[in-house]
């Protein structure tokens, strides 16, 4: 099923209100766009790039939650409900956004319902989303969680090389975190995926090779045993 997108679900004329209400501004890799710190509720929709949306946990563990790219709304929760934001969003690759103050953007929830409609169906399929990602890891063994947060990064940051494809802007202890599994596990598994010539030997921190994309998504499906 293809993702739902808010701005492709805009018309025309709700395209051009949102664009004279809102500023653009540009956030390199690596930058952070929204962070979990903040309560100044402003939401952007990404015009180009794509980032990272990860929760971080009072003990500093963080949960890959999803890849936001073009076309996508992102910081709506904060600007709906007040308060500090519940993800921490960062730039993967340069990332180019239409950025709306808070008021301005519940002014354009109230004078256009179409708008509140639209975000309705972004959520529902963001809901359903994080439901899937969470029943696949809840009841996995640690190389099931790692082999299937390596496919999702994979699909979703993925770059197709000479060699492979490769995902970077990540260390290995946000990895574990990610797969809620121990930093241990990772390289474990790391190495089986190694052998197996799934993976290539990471030459540099943050960054790992997949090198055989079908056989990850194999390994990704195999039942626990």
């Amino acid at each position: 099923m293809s993702p739902v997108r808010f701005w492709d679900l805009l018309s025309d004329p709700e395209r051009a209100e949102l664009t004279r209400s809102s500023r653009s501004r540009q956030y390199p890799p690596g930058q952070r766009v929204f962070s979990e710190t903040e309560d100044d509720g402003c939401t952007a929709i990404i015009t180009s790039g794509k980032c990272r949306v990860v929760a971080y946990g009072e003990d500093g563990t963080g949960t890959y939650l999803a890849l936001r790219q073009t076309g996508d709304i992102i910081g709506e929760m904060a600007a709906i409900r007040g308060g500090r934001r519940s993800a921490t969003v960062t730039a993967v690759t340069l990332v180019v956004a239409q950025v709306l103050a808070r008021t301005t953007f519940q002014k354009l929830l109230g004078a256009h319902p179409a708008l509140t409609a639209h975000l309705l169906a972004v959520m529902i399929e963001r809901l359903r989303e994080s439901d899937q990602c969470q029943a696949d890891l809840a009841v996995a063994s640690t190389e099931l969680r790692f082999s299937r947060v390596l496919l999702r990064l994979a699909l979703a940051e993925g770059v197709r090389t000479g060699r492979g494809v490769e995902l970077a802007g990540f260390t290995q202890l946000e990895l574990a975190g990610w797969c809620g599994i121990s930093r241990k596990s990772v390289e474990r598994h790391a190495r089986r995926l190694q052998e197996e010539g799934v993976l290539l030997p990471s030459r540099s921190r943050g960054r790992l090779v997949i090198t055989d994309l079908d056989a990850l998504r194999g390994s990704a499906r195999q039942e626990s045993s």
